[in-house]
């Protein structure tokens, strides 16, 4: 390695270490750095927040610059109410998180033992943002089974899912989670999770279904991860619309039984 390679690997590390030692100990770094990472993590450039930014969200001295979003010791001394208002409506993250409190960074919206209640919630979604694109997505750890053979362990997750037009021909994705701590060895998660694919399913939104790794799950549920995050792990399909509608020649005795309690969730809590 070269001395300039040397050198600017011992300034890294140095840079990392002062960066840990702030996030530690000065909470407005913290906020800050929370700020940039939910932009990061919705596919945002640091250098495109600026031309996203609601007028009235702009603090009026000092000036919010680009540079400002490039780091976030930078950052922390522009920080105002007004900014992360804004943020967090436009990212739909939870404004306490940014606040540094101790919640998680999720909005959650979660109807267990009430999955009927999902309609009343997604036909609301669908009124007041309707040229989205939209999607429940069911997420469970990789590797894990679920069916007549055998059903796997850890968090059992559903995820909703707004697409809108991003900057410059990209897209934004905005995330709710459906669920709170769900588990995949709790027959009611199950068939509460098929419920309330039931209920999207018959107001027209598509359902998608995903493996990502358990580690991950579990760092979602604490408020460790974010949900795009989370979803930029997702890796293969499968099919929880088959716990309905099970292809010909494929149902289960396991699958009636599950499809049955599912109903039973939904006629009796509306």
């Amino acid at each position: 390695m070269s001395v300039v390679g040397e050198v600017t690997g011992v300034w890294g590390l140095l840079t990392k270490a002062w960066d840990w030692r702030q996030e530690r100990v000065d909470p407005a770094f913290r906020c800050a750095n929370r700020l940039i990472r939910a932009f990061d993590a919705h596919g945002i450039k640091r250098q495109q927040v600026m031309r996203l930014l609601d007028p009235q969200a702009l603090p009026a001295k000092p000036e919010l610059t680009m540079a400002d979003f490039s780091k976030p010791g930078k950052l922390k001394a522009k920080l105002s109410p007004q900014l992360l208002d804004w943020a967090a409506d436009y990212l739909n993250v939870q404004r306490a998180w940014f606040d540094d409190v101790d919640v998680r960074p999720h909005v959650v919206v979660d109807h267990y033992k009430h999955p009927a209640q999902y309609g009343a919630w997604l036909q609301d979604r669908q009124t007041r943002v309707p040229d989205v694109n939209r999607h429940l997505c069911i997420w469970k750890g990789k590797g894990q089974p679920l069916g007549p053979d055998g059903v796997g362990q850890g968090p059992l997750c559903l995820v909703y899912e707004e697409t809108s037009d991003g900057l410059d021909g990209t897209e934004l994705s905005r995330y709710w989670l459906l669920s709170n701590e769900w588990n995949l060895h709790h027959a009611p998660c199950i068939e509460n999770m098929v419920a309330a694919v039931a209920v999207a399913q018959s107001l027209g939104i598509l359902v998608t279904r995903r493996d990502v790794p358990r580690t991950t799950l579990r760092r979602l549920e604490s408020g460790d991860a974010l949900l795009p995050e989370a979803a930029a792990q997702a890796s293969a399909l499968w099919h929880p619309e088959d716990l309905i509608s099970p292809l010909p020649g494929k149902d289960t005795a396991w699958r009636q039984a599950l499809w049955q309690g599912a109903q039973r969730w939904t006629a009796n809590n509306p």
